[in-house]
């Protein structure tokens, strides 16, 4: 894909960065981590915002349609195609002027697949944000669905769970937060499969996780009594403050990609 000189200057503090740079920053993420594992997928903004935007409906003719729609906008990566392969799927979500970041996991021990939903802004009053999230995760699971009727799904798939997270200061750094949050579970994960320890092995074990944009000093867990420290599987989709970077650290990170990318100030991945 190619960035203009308009999405670059987005990623100066205090502006709202584009479409085009959270897809290829989607994109960098999945070629550093995952280029050759199809059981991590980054979800383009294209289909994110179909997924949100259209309307919920059961009817097996709209489920066809929807189906359709969102197969010819994943001609790239044909993700959508093989639900059953996914373990981790990353969506950037936009509604009522906001960006957050939905998760789908399908952990093997457990018998349904889960959604995390991770708000840079719970504070506000955007109620109608949270609706879209769960507009797009329902619509998402009826494109699995339609794609592979071996999909297991019930009510309980449904469910959306609020995850805390680092909080934005300001209104334009929604974004930002999207890519920051990504990369953090991005790089848990990538440690996870490089020391392959599977989610249920995850039980007795901690993970360790380093991170580099702002000059961020790696951060590592030893192994301690799960009993005692809470479930690792679930700690690693816990984003805490101390793991957050700072906004304007992020900018500049992705720039930096961007530019690492191409040498040129029109960029391509």
């Amino acid at each position: 894909m190619t960035l203009s000189p308009s999405d670059i200057d987005a990623l100066r503090p205090g502006e709202w960065v584009t479409d085009d740079v959270i897809d290829f920053y989607f994109k960098y993420l999945k070629h550093k981590y995952f280029r050759n594992n199809k059981k991590y997928v980054y979800i383009p903004v294209t289909i994110a915002n179909l997924l949100t935007e259209r309307p919920v409906d059961n009817s097996s003719q709209h489920i066809k349609d929807l189906a359709s729609d969102a197969n010819a906008l994943d001609i790239e990566t044909q993700c959508l195609k093989k639900p059953r392969s996914i373990r981790v799927a990353f969506l950037p979500i936009f509604g009522d002027d906001h960006w957050s970041l939905l998760v789908y996991r399908n952990v093997k021990h457990r018998p349904l697949p889960e959604f995390l939903h991770f708000n840079s802004h719970l504070g506000s009053t955007r109620e109608n944000h949270t609706q879209c999230a769960r507009t797009a995760l329902i619509n998402l699971l009826y494109v699995f669905r339609e794609n592979d009727a071996s999909m297991m799904i019930s009510k309980e798939s449904y469910r959306l769970v609020v995850k805390n997270c680092p909080q934005q200061a300001n209104g334009n750094d929604c974004g930002v937060f999207v890519c920051m949050n990504a990369y953090v579970l991005t790089a848990r994960l990538a440690k996870r499969e490089k020391e392959g320890v599977s989610p249920l092995h995850a039980l007795v074990r901690r993970m360790s996780v380093s991170y580099s944009p702002g000059g961020r000093k790696s951060v590592e867990f030893a192994e301690k009594n799960p009993d005692k420290d809470g479930d690792p599987e679930e700690m690693m989709w816990k984003i805490k403050d101390k793991d957050a970077i700072r906004p304007d650290d992020m900018r500049a990170y992705i720039t930096n990609v961007i530019y690492s990318a191409t040498f040129s100030p029109t960029a391509s991945l």
